[in-house]
């Protein structure tokens, strides 16, 4: 059996795709928050009470909101991941925001989100500010588009980066945000920018075009503070659906690939941390466009959508691509037993585990629904079976 490893030993060695001493685990760093609702439960089954008073514990701008449990609760759980960010955190929606009313504000990029007015949950985007009739290139290269190299952007992400690498053995976690497809939906409208790569290429690539002008400058600026510090950098673009990718291979190679290419150079231009690509969905046929790119591995894996079968993905991917995530957020964690949870998590370490290249954590944020009993069991029988021989 390997012998005992820190965490960033642990995560290093599984994202080069060789056995550790035990399958890393995450929680809070790359779509592995919880929400605020279950996390009280958490807390409360644990017996963490001054948990209960933590700041963030309640919004009432946003009640249904991710956080990151506290630091007992993570050694408990033998989390190997913590996340760092600026002072004024890059979220995975926007670089920045302004607060509308107590339902709805609008992000750096223009883009308008609300969340329910008559019940708890997240908020979602409504509006975009290319979302009309008639819009043109001139309007999208004139635009008034985020100014990246905003000093305030990258505040204390430095210090923060080389505290936790020089003084903690964990693997150290920093988000750049989105590359370019998640933002152009948002701007243009989803449906529009669908349409546009199909009726109005040209349109479609000069959204993509600044999009990705912004994203390869804030990435610049946040890995020249953190990459000498940090082990893993999380970008986020969702590809999928349920049932099919977004795209077809021959339109994700020719309009897509080229902008997300450019993201993941700029990352491995500026540090020597691993690329951590977030995709929900059915991504199964982009999967090898991703590994030319460059991208080490892929979350959340989500095994419910189509094609998308761990045994498929590690016998095809796994010699080339590391996988994180993987426990079913869509049944056995919301609706299961324990004992659910359990058995998912040890197929899920017995399928993606050998030869490593497996980091455990849930596929997804856990939400709201879920009970507190069955987050304990999933980070204790990752515990239990996770275990090398």
């Amino acid at each position: 059996m390997a012998s005992e490893m820190t965490s960033r030993e642990r995560l290093r060695r599984t994202l080069d795709l060789k056995e550790p001493d035990r399958v890393p685990i995450d929680c809070g760093t790359v779509a592995s928050a919880i929400s605020n609702i279950a996390y009280e439960r958490l807390v409360n089954l644990l017996e963490f009470p001054s948990e209960l008073n933590r700041a963030d514990l309640h919004d009432p701008v946003n009640p249904d909101h991710d956080l990151t449990p506290c630091e007992d609760i993570l050694n408990m759980f033998g989390v190997d991941t913590r996340n760092i960010s600026p002072d004024q955190p890059i979220d995975s929606q926007a670089l920045s925001k302004t607060q509308l009313d107590e339902y709805s504000y609008r992000d750096e990029w223009g883009v308008v989100w609300e969340r329910p007015r008559n019940e708890i949950g997240p908020y979602i985007y409504r509006k975009g500010p290319f979302q009309k009739d008639g819009l043109t290139i001139q309007d999208v290269e004139k635009y008034a588009w985020p100014d990246a190299n905003e000093s305030h952007r990258v505040a204390g992400l430095r210090e923060k980066a080389q505290r936790m690498h020089e003084e903690t053995d964990f693997a150290v976690v920093v988000s750049v945000g989105h590359a370019p497809v998640a933002p152009s939906q948002r701007l243009r409208g989803f449906a529009e920018f669908m349409e546009d790569l199909v009726l109005n290429p040209k349109l479609a690539e000069a959204i993509l075009e600044q999009v990705t002008n912004v994203i390869v400058e804030s990435t610049n600026s946040i890995l020249r503070e953190a990459g000498p510090y940090v082990d893993v950098v999380s970008f986020a673009d969702d590809l999928g659906f349920q049932d099919r990718a977004y795209f077809s291979e021959s339109m994700f190679k020719k309009q897509i690939k080229p902008f997300m290419a450019r993201c993941v150079d700029a990352i491995h231009q500026n540090t020597d941390a691993k690329a951590v690509m977030h995709s929900d969905g059915a991504i199964y046929a982009l999967i090898p466009d991703l590994i030319d790119m460059g991208v080490d591995c892929i979350n959340p894996v989500q095994t419910t959508a189509w094609n998308m079968e761990p045994e498929k993905l590690k016998s095809e991917f796994g010699k080339d691509i590391a996988f994180w995530g993987a426990v079913d957020t869509q049944q056995a964690l919301p609706f299961g037993t324990v004992d659910d949870v359990r058995r998912d998590v040890k197929s899920k370490i017995e399928t993606l585990g050998p030869g490593g290249g497996y980091v455990l954590t849930s596929c997804h944020t856990i939400r709201s629904e879920v009970p507190a009993s069955n987050i304990e069991a999933m980070f204790d029988a990752a515990l239990e079976y996770g275990k090398y021989s």
